[in-house]
């Protein structure tokens, strides 16, 4: 798990600790030298829509979290304001996939970022979104 993770955000179904949900993919992101946030994850059929692809609420979702995770980095808690994917090509099951996102940028407490799923470096799916800072709740 991302050791800068928020302890209230250890039961996501994407980066959560799979102790605490089963169901969580068990995400772990690391940043590189370029400030991107990324992570490595082989999904089974368990997550395919279409047989023998990737569900594309499950390739949403992964890209959000990689997004999220690189805004953990910088020590910042928000939530998805705006979120656009572009599927590029099918996704096939049961593949290694590379998650990355980037921090665009942040004016008033609202994040930009953008991030991609690769299989072997070919872009199969990218995202563009908004992220605003987390407030009491």
């Amino acid at each position: 798990m991302n050791k800068l993770q928020p302890t209230n955000h250890q039961h996501c179904i994407a980066c959560g600790d799979p102790q605490l949900n089963t169901y969580s993919m068990g995400l772990t992101f690391s940043l590189n030298q370029l400030k991107e946030a990324w992570a490595t994850v082989k999904l089974g059929d368990r997550y395919q829509g279409y047989s023998g692809v990737l569900h594309g609420g499950v390739i949403s979702t992964l890209l959000d979290d990689a997004m999220v995770n690189r805004l953990f980095f910088e020590g910042v808690e928000a939530m998805t304001a705006e979120l656009k994917v572009r599927f590029v090509r099918p996704i096939p099951v049961s593949q290694t996939l590379r998650l990355s996102a980037q921090l665009v940028g942040e004016r008033r407490g609202i994040y930009s970022l953008t991030a991609s799923l690769c299989v072997d470096q070919l872009i199969y799916a990218k995202a563009q979104a908004k992220f605003i800072a987390a407030g009491p709740r």
